[in-house]
């Protein structure tokens, strides 16, 4: 009698949890439109515990009203046993919030994240794409420091540029400053024709061409995005710069999308560089390969011109393998705490099923002894358990895709200073939903033999 009044008390306070609930997603929105503390995103982690505590208080609600509103046409299509499993889940609210509310959380977390990752790479993908308009480029071996910028020898360029097969050469130079008592790049480029034909992806929406029109034999800059939000600077700002032994004052005609470093990096032309830091020689080489030229035969050209130099030779297509797979290699650990993490809710249903039963042996036995089959009561158990993975994964998908909004748009954003373009990972995410349902359906494999292994007679007889 005491577990029935928990349950009514839990039914008629359900309308109430859902309206705490929603004001707790009302909470996690207001959050999200927060600002950055201390350049980090304290307010969107806030926004991500309201939305869980959302969810969870809206779970009574969701499956109350799921379960009367299905179980009439569960049993018309799977029989009495479907009919009885919703039946139950819906009058035992207190136990089946629980296990829903348990599971959906690590599905969410596996939903957003998985979204999160796959929004980034295709970002990645696709800005790598833009960013690499040349054939083939080269670097100096070894890693650049603070004070130490390895260069290209003037000698290997010109012998470069003389070689048959090259149209076209554009010569970077970078160099690690302080802005502002933080690091940055600066970087100073040629922008040939052959480069200005690619879609570089500035945040006004012009042609690259005509960007790059504005930057050479000027003070004009171009700036990334996490420069810009490191340092609260937008397009049409000035910023001054110690070069050398003088100071300038810049102007900044764009931003452009970057990935590249959350440091943050400015981009000019290299001949305003050179009246500042007159080092002439090169940092990085981008070759473009006349039209109708072998590559690889310019490539092999290249490699004898460069022989007894210690430099790096990369085509775009191994800088973009390269770079994706750098990229998989650093979320392969998120993928594992996320099994982890859903493994150890699966492993909780089937705890928890376990449990129900061992609780419910009284009216299981009373149903055997009214007529049930061991057959029809493994499949009342297996149908609540199908019946908890299909809520979970619903109440999951949803939360998880309104928490990698928080993640793309908000944590990351405050956090790296990089917008990512939202991308459904569509067959991650099917695989992963479907293996989570399968898994919850088969732990309750155990519990429904427990459950159709009771004898009716002693259960009867011992209440």
């Amino acid at each position: 009698m005491a577990r029935a009044s928990h349950e009514h008390e839990m039914r008629v306070h359900s309308s109430r949890e859902l309206m705490t609930g929603i004001i707790f997603a009302l909470a996690a929105a207001a959050a999200s439109c927060a600002p950055a503390v201390y350049r980090k995103p304290l307010f969107g982690y806030l926004a991500a515990l309201f939305l869980i505590i959302a969810c969870a208080l809206c779970i009574p609600a969701f499956v109350a009203a799921t379960t009367r509103l299905s179980s009439a046409w569960l049993g018309r299509s799977l029989g009495a046993e479907a009919l009885l499993a919703s039946r139950s889940l819906g009058g035992a609210l207190r136990r089946s919030s629980v296990l829903i509310a348990a599971l959906a959380t690590a599905i969410a977390m596996m939903v957003s994240i998985g979204i999160m990752v796959g929004s980034f790479r295709e970002t990645v993908v696709s800005w790598m794409g833009e960013e690499l308009p040349a054939d083939l480029y080269l670097r100096p071996a070894g890693e650049p420091a603070t004070d130490r910028h390895p260069t290209i020898s003037l000698d290997v360029v010109d012998a470069i540029a003389k070689l048959p097969g090259v149209a076209a050469i554009d010569r970077l130079r970078a160099y690690e400053i302080t802005y502002n008592g933080r690091p940055t790049m600066l970087g100073g480029a040629d922008f040939s024709g052959y480069r200005t034909g690619s879609r570089s992806d500035f945040f006004s929406g012009r042609a690259s061409s005509d960007v790059f029109h504005e930057l050479r034999g000027t003070k004009n800059i171009v700036v990334s995005e996490p420069f810009t939000s490191k340092h609260g600077v937008k397009m049409g700002d000035s910023i001054s710069l110690s070069l050398g032994e003088t100071r300038g004052q810049f102007h900044i005609v764009d931003v452009y999308y970057d990935y590249s470093s959350e440091r943050g990096e400015i981009l000019m032309d290299r001949q305003t560089l050179l009246r500042y830091l007159s080092d002439p020689a090169p940092s990085n080489l981008a070759v473009y390969v006349a039209p109708g030229t072998n590559v690889e035969v310019v490539r092999s050209e290249i490699v004898h011109a460069v022989a007894g130099h210690r430099l790096l030779l990369f085509s775009d297509g191994e800088i973009r393998a390269q770079a994706i797979h750098i990229f998989d290699r650093t979320f392969a650990i998120t993928y594992a705490l996320e099994a982890v993490a859903v493994l150890v809710a699966v492993m909780g249903i089937a705890g928890a099923l376990l449990a129900l039963v061992i609780d419910r042996r009284r009216e299981l036995g009373l149903m055997r002894f009214l007529g049930a089959t061991t057959q029809q009561v493994r499949k009342l158990i297996l149908m609540e358990a199908a019946l908890l993975g299909l809520l979970a994964n619903f109440a999951g998908a949803l939360l998880g895709y309104f928490l990698s909004l928080v993640l793309i748009f908000v944590i990351n954003k405050q956090s790296f200073g990089w917008t990512i373009r939202f991308h459904w990972p569509v067959a991650i995410l099917v695989a992963g939903l479907t293996f989570v349902y399968a898994a919850t359906v088969l732990s309750g494999l155990y519990p429904a033999w427990i459950a159709s292994r009771l004898n009716p007679i002693e259960v009867v007889h011992e209440d």
